[in-house]
């Protein structure tokens, strides 16, 4: 293949091979928000509490006869990150030894890198817990067939529809 045959592909290819990169360094789209319920002390009372990564601003329970069941209260509490603290650098030493690969010795160094291209750090999961007072007969059909009701979420700036959570033992 001649030089200018090899630029060529080259400079066709540099392109592609960028975007690429760039495409991959995007930021991804948050994570749906989980719902857990459970039952509380006090008859009729329903705990959901929800994780995503903004508060709720408003929840409603929708039972499979269209009423509608707003909490009683709600709160929202943002929870700590795992991984808070800066990336540091380090340097590892392993080893492996095999009967048939004989011995192998090798060494590691990490350089935590930034992403560049992202345009907010990440955020910790928002706990967001409501309490719901169900009448006898709605606690029963929720406790019975939680797949037929439906949750109902407000976010700062949008909304979202969930299946309602079964309840935990």
């Amino acid at each position: 293949m001649t030089l200018f045959r090899r630029l060529s592909v080259l400079s066709l290819m540099l392109p592609l091979l960028l975007a690429g990169l760039l495409a991959a360094c995007g930021s991804t789209p948050p994570p749906p928000p989980r719902a857990a319920a459970w039952l509380g002390s006090q008859s009729g009372r329903v705990f959901v509490r929800v994780l995503a990564v903004d508060p709720v601003n408003a929840m409603e329970l929708t039972a499979p006869d269209g009423r509608v069941f707003a909490p009683e209260n709600l709160r929202a509490e943002q929870r700590p990150r795992s991984n808070d603290e800066p990336w540091r650098p380090g340097i590892g030493l392993g080893g492996s030894v095999g009967s048939g690969s004989g011995s192998d010795v090798g060494i590691g160094i990490s350089l935590p890198m930034g992403n560049p291209f992202a345009r907010e750090a990440p955020r910790g999961a928002i706990a967001s817990e409501a309490q719901f007072m169900l009448p006898a007969e709605a606690l029963a059909s929720y406790r019975n067939r939680p797949q037929d009701w439906r949750l109902d979420l407000q976010f700062p700036g949008r909304s979202t529809g969930l299946q309602a959570p079964p309840l935990a033992p």
